[in-house]
C-alpha cells in the first residue's frame, strides 16, 4: 500500500510540534503564523491528490487508521510529492502511494469485494482498475481520511504589509501627479498673464488649451492614484486589526470593558477615512504651500509677504494645538459615553430593580451635558482654525500688495506673480486647515486602537503596560532561579503574578513540579490565587515574574499556542461557555470538525462515563440535539460535566479542572471523579476546602 521511502516518512504522533516546527524550516518559512485546520475526503486524494488539497502544502497530515501517525508535506511536483523525514531529510515520493495510505483505511473492507465483482462483468486491466476506482470514490467520496494542519507564515509588519500593496508606488505616483498639477497650473498663469497683456506669441495664446488638456489629464490621475492608496491601504489597515484582534489576550479584554473595547474598535473608522482622507488633502496643500511660497518670494512684495508667512505659520500652529487639546478631550468623553452606554444597556435588569426611577437617568445627563460642552469647545476651536488662517492671509497678503500698486505698471510680471502665489497659498492654507481636524482625530484613533493592531500579550486596552520579562540593569542582582527537576514535566521557578493597575502581586515565590502522572488537588479559600495560577499553568495569562517551563523548555520560547497545545484547562462555570450548536460540537470543539466516526464513539464513552447517558437518552437527536441558548437547555450540573467531558476530549497532557466538580452532588461526583482519573494522565484540581 506503501513503498519504502513513504514508510520511512512517517512520524509518532508525539512528535507533532518538532514536526511543525521543522517542516517550517524545510518549506522557506522562518516565521509561522496560526495554522489552519482542514480535512481531505476521499474523492479529494483519489486516485491523485487534487488542485484543492496539493493547495494546502506545506502540511502536517495525520494519516492511517486509529491513532495513526503524521506526514509532513513539503510541497507537490506532478505525481511526486516532497515528504520530510524523521531524520530531517527531505524525500520525493510518488502521489499515488500518499494517496494510498490515506485511502487505505476507508476502503479496506469494499475494495476486494469491488474488484471481484468488477471481474465478474469483464472489465480486467487498467480498465477493472479505473471502473474499480469510480465506484469506490461514488461510495466513499464524501468521507473524511485525513485531517491536517496548513502552516503558515506569520503576519507581516505594517510597514511589509503597506509594501507588498504597492502603497508606496502609488503615493510616489500621486505626488508626481500634483507636482505636475502645480508645474501646469503656474504655466498656465503665466499663459493667462502674457495674453491679458498682450506680449504672448500666437503659439503662446493657442497653448493653453494644451495646457489645460494636460491639467486635466494630471488631475484625473492623481485622483484615481490617491483613491487606490486609499482603497487599499483601508484594505490593509482591516486585515492588519482583524489579526490584531484575534491574538489580544482574553484577560485584557475582560478586565478593559466591551464598551471600552467597542469604542476602539469604531475608531479603526477614523485611521481609515480621516488620515488617509485628510492625509490626501494635506499632503496638496503642503505642495502648494511650498509652489506658493516660492512664487510670493518672487513677486512684487517679496519680502513682506514672506515675513507674512512666517508670522502666519506661528498663528496656525497656536490654533492648530488648540484643535488638538479639543479634540483629545472631546474624544475622551466620547469613549467613556459609549464605555457607560454598553455597560447600561447589559446592567439595565439591575439599574430597574435596585435604583430609584428618579435617579436612572441623572448619571447619562451628567455625562451628555459633558461630552455635548466638549462638541462646542472643539466646534469653536476648529471654526477659529478653518476661518481666521486661511481668509486671515488673504486680507493681510492682498493688503500688502495694495501698498505696491502704483508699480504694477513697471513691474506687471511680478505684481501677477504675487498675486498668483497668495492665492495659491490661500488655497493650500484652506486645505490643511481642514485637513488638520482629520489628521489629529486621526492620531487619537490610532493611540485608542494600536493595541489591538499590536495583538499579543503585550497589548493592553486599559492605558497601562502589561508586564514584561524587562532585562535587568547592570546593577541589578540577578536571582539565579534552581534548575528544574529531573523529570518535571511542568516546572515553576519564584512564579509571581499581578494584575494591571493593581499594586499587590496576587501570586508570589511560587515554586514546584508537576510530573507526568501526577495527581495535584490544589484547595484555598476564595480570592487566594487559585484560578489565577490554573490560568498560569494553562497559558491564559503570562507571569510577570519567575519562570515556567514545560519539559524543560522555558514557555516563552515554547510560544503560547504550542504551550496550550500541551496543558489545557476547564475553566470556572461563569468563564466557559454552551455554544449555541450541537451537543457534539460543544464537545469535540477541541478536534478537528466534522469529526471521524472514532471522535464520535469516543465522546459518547466520555458522557456514559460522567452519568451523561440519561441527558442523551432525553434528548430526540442524541449527540446531534441543538443546546445552548437556542436550543435545550443543560442545567448547572450537566454543563459542569459537558466541560470536564470537553477537557478529556482534547489531546492535552495535562488538564486543570477549575471547580468543575462544585455543582455535582456526590453520587455524581464519584462518577465523574472516577472518569477523569482515568482517562487524565497528567490532572490538576482546583476547588475550596
Amino acid at each position: 500500500m506503501s513503498d519504502a521511502a513513504l514508510t520511512a516518512c512517517l512520524w509518532p504522533l508525539d512528535r507533532r510540534e518538532d514536526l511543525l516546527a521543522r517542516l517550517g524550516l524545510a518549506a522557506g518559512i522562518r516565521a509561522l503564523g496560526p495554522a489552519d485546520r482542514f480535512e481531505l475526503t476521499y474523492a479529494e486524494v483519489a486516485p491523485t491528490f487534487s488542485p484543492r488539497a496539493r493547495a494546502e502544502a506545506p502540511a502536517v497530515i495525520r494519516v492511517g487508521a486509529g491513532a495513526g501517525a503524521l506526514v509532513g508535506v513539503v510541497g507537490y511536483a506532478g505525481a511526486r510529492v516532497r515528504l520530510l523525514a524523521p531524520n530531517g531529510n527531505v524525500v520525493a515520493c510518488e502521489v499515488a502511494s500518499l494517496s494510498a495510505l490515506m485511502r487505505g483505511p476507508a476502503e479496506a473492507a469494499a475494495r476486494a469485494g469491488l474488484e471481484a465483482t468488477v471481474r465478474g462483468a469483464g472489465f480486467t486491466g487498467a480498465r477493472g482498475a479505473s471502473v474499480c476506482d469510480a465506484l469506490l470514490v461514488a461510495a466513499f467520496g464524501a468521507d473524511r481520511v485525513a485531517e491536517g494542519t496548513r502552516l503558515r507564515r506569520a503576519s507581516p509588519s505594517m510597514a511589509a504589509a503597506l509594501r507588498a500593496a504597492g502603497i508606496g508606488r502609488r503615493i510616489a505616483a500621486a505626488a508626481g501627479g500634483y507636482l505636475a498639477q502645480l508645474g501646469l497650473l503656474v504655466m498656465l498663469w503665466w499663459m493667462v498673464g502674457a495674453r491679458a497683456l498682450g506680449t504672448g506669441a500666437s503659439s503662446v495664446r493657442s497653448g493653453w488649451i494644451v495646457v489645460v488638456a494636460a491639467l486635466v489629464a494630471a488631475r484625473l490621475i492623481s485622483a484615481w492614484t490617491a483613491g487606490r492608496v486609499a482603497i487599499d491601504g483601508g484594505a490593509v489597515l482591516r486585515n492588519r486589526l482583524l489579526h490584531g484582534i484575534l491574538a489580544l489576550d482574553s484577560e485584557l479584554t475582560r478586565a478593559t470593558g466591551v464598551g471600552q473595547l467597542m469604542g476602539r474598535v469604531v475608531d479603526t473608522e477614523a485611521i481609515e477615512s480621516l488620515a488617509l482622507g485628510g492625509g490626501l488633502a494635506a499632503a496638496v496643500g503642503i505642495f502648494e504651500l511650498a509652489t506658493g511660497i516660492a512664487i510670493v518670494a518672487l513677486g512684487i512684495a517679496g519680502r513682506g509677504h514672506l515675513a507674512l508667512v512666517a508670522a502666519w505659520g506661528a498663528l496656525a500652529l497656536v490654533l492648530c494645538l488648540q484643535v488638538q487639546r479639543a479634540l483629545e478631550r472631546w474624544s475622551a468623553q466620547r469613549l467613556t459615553l459609549t464605555h457607560d452606554l454598553v455597560e447600561r444597556m447589559v446592567g439595565q435588569r439591575t439599574v430597574v430593580a435596585q435604583e430609584a426611577p428618579e435617579l436612572h437617568h441623572r448619571d447619562e445627563d451628567r455625562v451628555l451635558a459633558t461630552y455635548a460642552e466638549a462638541g462646542r469647545a472643539l466646534d469653536r476651536a476648529v471654526v477659529r482654525l478653518t476661518v481666521i488662517v486661511p481668509r486671515g492671509w488673504l486680507i493681510a497678503a492682498v493688503a500688502i500688495l495694495a501698498r505696491d500698486l502704483p508699480g504694477i505698471a513697471a513691474h506687471p510680471g511680478a505684481f501677477a506673480a504675487s498675486l498668483g502665489g497668495i492665492l495659491f497659498i490661500y488655497s493650500a492654507l484652506r486645505k490643511l486647515a481642514q485637513a488638520f481636524p482629520s489628521l489629529g482625530a486621526a492620531v487619537i484613533a490610532w493611540r485608542n486602537v494600536a493595541p489591538l493592531f499590536a495583538g499579543g500579550e503585550t497589548a493592553v486596552l486599559a492605558g497601562e503596560t502589561a508586564p514584561a520579562h524587562a532585562s535587568p540593569g547592570p546593577s541589578a542582582a540577578v536571582p539565579v532561579a534552581p534548575a528544574p527537576s529531573a523529570g518535571a514535566l511542568i516546572a515553576a521557578r519564584d512564579l509571581g503574578f499581578r494584575y494591571p493597575g493593581r499594586a499587590e502581586s496576587v501570586l508570589a515565590d511560587c515554586s514546584f513540579d508537576i510530573r507526568r502522572g501526577d495527581r495535584i488537588l490544589l484547595e484555598g479559600p476564595s480570592g487566594g490565587g487559585k484560578s489565577t495560577l490554573g490560568a498560569l499553568l494553562c497559558g491564559l495569562r503570562a507571569p510577570t515574574s519567575g519562570s515556567l517551563r514545560y519539559d524543560g523548555v522555558e514557555r516563552g520560547a515554547l510560544g503560547a499556542q504550542s504551550w496550550r497545545a500541551r496543558v489545557g484547562a476547564a475553566p470556572q462555570f461563569h468563564e466557559n461557555h454552551v455554544f449555541s450548536a450541537s451537543l457534539l460540537f460543544n464537545l469535540l470543539l477541541g478536534r478537528a470538525w466534522p469529526p471521524r466516526r472514532e471522535d464520535v464513539l469516543e465522546a459518547e464513552a466520555v458522557c456514559r462515563e460522567l452519568d451523561l447517558g440519561p441527558l442523551l437518552a432525553r434528548m430526540p437527536s442524541g449527540l446531534e440535539q441543538l443546546v445552548g441558548e437556542s436550543g435545550w437547555q443543560l442545567s448547572h450540573g450537566e454543563r459542569s460535566r459537558l466541560y470536564i467531558a470537553r477537557s478529556l476530549l482534547q489531546p492535552l497532557s495535562v488538564r486543570v479542572l477549575d471547580e468543575s466538580f462544585a455543582a455535582l452532588d456526590p453520587e455524581t461526583l464519584e462518577r465523574a471523579l472516577a472518569c477523569v482519573l482515568r482517562r487524565a494522565e497528567t490532572l490538576v484540581v482546583i476547588a475550596h476546602p
